[in-house]
């Protein structure tokens, strides 16, 4: 037992675990917020690049909301496929149906980096590697390609409120391509933004990965003084994925009960 008594499942781009999540978490005496997390469009000449929206207390049933899905799910996977196709054309090893089989669903690029590592021994040092190597924005052999169907930070927003929820600017310390991270979240709190993520495991994910304490405690009082000014809420997360992410585990860098319920009244969740 981790201390845990609230999650939210916030799968990229889907909700297709949230009823199996509550059904779980009754079980275990777990409160589960339905959620996701939206890839948006980068859009380098805005300062949006590789955004994600956190939409929580959402409808996960809604029909709008999942028509949207379904075509963001389909741009998804077949963008997976493509980027696939240029890791074999760099000489790398892979196969489709084995990372269709890893994501047991919607496959994103930690699934192609696993299945790429384990599928070329000696190739790579570590998932990380393959990142660096083939799969980040700015990776020494560049795989990205453009999705045919992307959602922009504003649409991102407006199916969240339309769903009945309230969008969370991501982990807002570690995009590394962003210019200026505090004028984005001033024109996205302009745009609708609820709340901003201000707690995160910064020293063990990308852009600060192995920052000492006090870089982490900085970062983290620098997007409350940010949430307060714009007045957004505050919010906080582990942002755990499993062995994807070594080190990190479910509950950190939450919020506390206490912070949780205030969440909660001012969301009407309680």
């Amino acid at each position: 037992m981790r201390g845990v008594y609230v999650a939210a499942l916030t799968d990229h781009d889907s909700v297709l675990g949230i009823d199996e999540a509550i059904k779980a978490g009754r079980k275990h005496g777990v409160h589960i917020v339905p959620a996701l997390e939206f890839s948006t469009r980068s859009e380098p000449e805005r300062d949006f690049q590789e955004v994600n929206i956190l939409a929580y207390g959402i409808r996960h049933n809604d029909p709008t909301l999942n028509s949207v899905l379904d075509r963001v799910i389909r741009s998804r996977v077949e963008q997976k496929l493509r980027q696939i196709e240029r890791l074999q054309s760099y000489g790398i090893a892979i196969s489709a149906d084995k990372v269709l089989a890893r994501a047991e669903g919607v496959p994103g690029r930690v699934h192609i980096a696993q299945v790429a590592f384990e599928q070329n021994p000696g190739r790579f040092a570590s998932i990380a590697d393959v990142f660096a190597q083939f799969l980040a924005v700015n990776a020494e052999n560049p795989t990205y390609v453009a999705r045919t169907f992307s959602l922009t930070v504003e649409d991102a927003i407006e199916i969240t409120h339309a769903a009945g929820g309230v969008a969370v600017l991501a982990h807002p310390g570690a995009y590394s391509l962003i210019r200026n991270i505090d004028d984005v979240v001033r024109r996205l709190a302009a745009a609708g933004l609820d709340g901003v993520e201000v707690r995160y495991p910064y020293a063990l994910n990308r852009g600060h990965f192995g920052a000492d304490a006090a870089t982490v405690i900085s970062l983290v009082a620098h997007f409350r003084k940010l949430a307060e000014e714009h007045t957004l809420l505050v919010t906080g997360g582990s942002d755990y994925h499993g062995a994807a992410k070594p080190g990190i585990a479910p509950g950190m860098a939450g919020l506390t009960y206490p912070e949780w319920e205030a969440l909660a009244n001012r969301c009407g969740w309680m």
